[in-house]
């Protein structure tokens, strides 16, 4: 197992080395910036900075609709100090602490069907690399709540499986790149695990609601309302804002998240946008409604 995983880490290697400069040129093409600033190069680099600084700058391997992504958890060994569960809150329901990767990886695979893919053919979606016993990868890292600044997800010790994908909305056209997302979902041991998993994040945004700073810019989560998808479902806003105001860029912008538990499984679409503004609701809303389909049908 190590040696695949070694192998897997050089592929995703190369996968950064090769995809960023791609990003950069993108975004060199954006019309909106080239009408705030003339200068090309300028452009490339704020767009990166950018997202670097709102931690949404996808770093992944290509997607393979048969290949399930590298195993990925977050197996808490200390569950006194969970990132989402306020000590004041009430308990979650128990997570059988034999689930996981008992072998070293995800006993249970997503099927690709899962997931919403992106609608830019000539842009293809990028696998998330989740690690089953270890910290995720960095892209995978941006693709869920992160409502407090440190700490797991006790619940993290019910997954069975789970699968992301960064994708792009629509065709490029010559004026702009499109918006883009996170889709993940995750399968756990039983209902009352995946329905964990929700109380945590509730518990973290009583917790943490007032955000944190990192690499001076502000992260702050708040709950809008359940959708009432699903089980049971939250949606969720995160806030970024920046100390300092950042070129072509809004200083402040709000991101929406849609968390939709369907029996055991739980479905997460992060926005992404652009060049950090969020993408318009008439675009991402389809792509909600459809990532509940899809969860429906599994």
């Amino acid at each position: 197992m190590s040696d695949i995983e070694d192998a897997f880490a050089q592929v995703a290697d190369e996968a950064k080395r090769r995809e960023l400069p791609m990003a950069a040129q993108l975004r060199t093409r954006s019309d909106r910036r080239a009408r705030r600033r003339a200068a090309v190069g300028t452009l490339a680099l704020v767009a990166v900075a950018s997202a670097a600084a709102v931690g949404l700058l996808p770093l992944a391997a290509r997607h393979n609709p048969d290949q399930i992504a590298a195993p990925t958890g977050s197996v808490t060994t200390s569950p006194a100090a969970p990132t989402s569960a306020a000590p004041s809150a009430s308990p979650s329901p128990a997570a059988p602490p034999t689930a996981g990767c008992p072998g070293g990886a995800y006993t249970e695979q997503i099927p690709a069907r899962a997931l919403v893919d992106g609608n830019a053919p000539s842009m293809e979606d990028h696998v998330l690399a989740y690690r089953c016993g270890r910290a995720p990868s960095e892209d995978a890292a941006r693709a869920l709540p992160r409502v407090c600044k440190s700490g797991s997800h006790v619940s993290d010790r019910s997954i069975l499986g789970r699968r992301g994908i960064y994708a792009y909305l629509k065709p490029p056209q010559p004026d702009h790149v499109p918006s883009s997302y996170f889709h993940t979902v995750t399968r756990y041991t039983a209902p009352e695990a995946a329905s964990a998993y929700l109380a945590e994040l509730r518990a973290a945004l009583a917790r943490c609601g007032d955000g944190y700073a990192d690499g001076g810019v502000r992260f702050a989560y708040s709950l809008v309302d359940g959708t009432g998808a699903g089980d049971e479902s939250l949606m969720l806003t995160l806030k970024v804002t920046y100390d300092e105001a950042v070129e072509g860029a809004p200083q402040e912008a709000l991101f929406p998240v849609s968390v939709v538990r369907v029996g055991d499984h739980v479905s997460v679409v992060f926005d992404v946008g652009w060049e950090g503004s969020p993408t318009p609701p008439k675009d991402l809303d389809p792509v909600f409604t459809k990532a509940v389909e899809k969860l429906l049908a599994l």
